[in-house]
């Protein structure tokens, strides 16, 4: 190991392991989250989801496949009706040339939906843009394949582009979609070429795109905000933060995903998580996950500053939405969490969780193994999609605020 490298691994397990008055001393409101309903998935398996109301005035949850389903021929993007929680309908399925759709997006009119390919049988992965005039029966009317063979991964919608994760390069590439019939790619952006260069998810938010490259750790890069005179078709990098974890007596990097967000204090952060698990590990069997949200001071975006962590118990993070001063973590076998991110975030952040539901049941595809993928608020609820059993929709019942011990 490198000396910067041993001196991120010091860094980051002594923040772990410290004791964190601010965080200690901020009140905490104890919650529960309470069951609303269910919409069991185990003839395949459920990936990342988007919820959002439709023009029609119902609300809609998408979501990806994992595996072509037995007696599929292509991979399917599922749209269910969630206007009555308690009751999801299926309303329709999208099939695709494709052995993984891993990434739904929706925008943010509700107008159109974006979806991602891996190992189509044609090797034409790329995106695939939806329709959504009817939200309940959407209709591809664009792909887009061209420089993107290797398979696109990940992506954010930012008003007419999408910002892509092609697995093939480990690059970025931007994607306009003004006109969703003729999608083009205007830019691309990546770190240098070197063995095991790997991009796993990006976020924009203010014209700022935050990659996470894995080993390479948490890249903001100016693609319009004018901070280095960045644009789509000409992105600059504005700043880099590395960092190396342990767990279970080896180091990992796995920067996986990235959240910015301002809390209502105007603090500004972006929320890193690691995606850790065994190297053998078996989808259709149990196995432990591990690594952890880093919480990065974003006051100069060219430094990042790590502040704070959260660490689940006995489990790792997959992904995580925040909305109102509330982190929403997909915790893989630690099912769905709800954490405290209001005000000055400090050292640890466990005494922050406010709730917490496991997402395994009877129905799930592999008996007590919950593996929440991801967890989005909508509406006033929690819409969860587990890897081995579907569709959650929770609601966060709240109790009575007291401080922490």
């Amino acid at each position: 190991m490198s000396p910067t490298a041993a001196r991120s691994l010091l860094a980051a397990l002594a923040l772990l392991a410290a004791a964190a008055p601010a965080a200690a001393q901020a009140p905490r409101t104890a919650a529960r989250f309470e069951l609303v309903g269910r919409a069991p998935v185990t003839h395949t398996r459920t990936t990342d989801l988007a919820v959002f109301r439709g023009g029609d005035g119902r609300d809609y949850a998408y979501h990806g496949s994992f595996g072509v389903c037995p007696g599929c021929t292509m991979g399917r993007m599922y749209a269910w009706d969630v206007t009555d929680p308690a009751h999801p309908k299926l309303t329709d399925s999208i099939s695709v040339d494709a052995a993984i759709i891993n990434d739904v997006a929706v925008n943010a009119a509700g107008t159109l939906a974006v979806l991602t390919r891996e190992g189509a049988r044609s090797r034409r992965n790329g995106i695939v843009i939806l329709d959504l005039k009817d939200p309940a029966h959407p209709r591809p009317i664009g792909e887009y394949w061209e420089t993107l063979l290797g398979g696109a991964h990940n992506l954010w919608l930012d008003g007419d582009r999408a910002y892509v994760v092609d697995q093939g390069t480990s690059e970025m590439a931007i994607i306009d979609l003004s006109l969703p019939s003729d999608p083009r790619e205007i830019g691309r952006w990546g770190i240098p070429e070197r063995p095991n260069r790997f991009l796993q998810d990006v976020a924009v938010k203010d014209g700022l795109a935050y990659l996470s490259y894995w080993d390479d750790g948490l890249l903001v890069v100016d693609v319009g905000n004018g901070i280095m005179q960045g644009t789509p078709r000409r992105p600059k990098l504005v700043g880099q933060y590395r960092y190396r974890v342990q767990w279970r007596g080896a180091v990992y990097g796995n920067t996986a995903y990235a959240f910015p967000y301002t809390n209502a204090a105007g603090k500004k952060y972006v929320f890193v998580g690691d995606q850790i698990m065994p190297r053998d590990a078996n989808l259709g069997e149990r196995f432990a996950t591990g690594g952890y949200v880093h919480v990065l001071d974003m006051s100069d975006p060219s430094v990042p500053r790590e502040v704070a962590a959260y660490a689940v118990p006995n489990s790792g993070v997959h992904s995580f939405w925040i909305a109102n001063d509330t982190m929403y973590v997909a915790a893989w076998t630690g099912g769905i969490r709800a954490v405290d991110v209001s005000g000055n975030l400090v050292g640890q952040l466990a005494g922050r969780e406010i709730a917490s539901i496991t997402t395994s049941d009877a129905q799930s595809a592999v008996r007590d193994f919950p593996f929440a993928w991801s967890a989005v608020p909508h509406n006033g609820l929690v819409f969860a999609s587990d890897f081995n059993s579907g569709l959650w929709i929770v609601r966060l019942v709240p109790g009575t605020t007291a401080a922490q011990p």
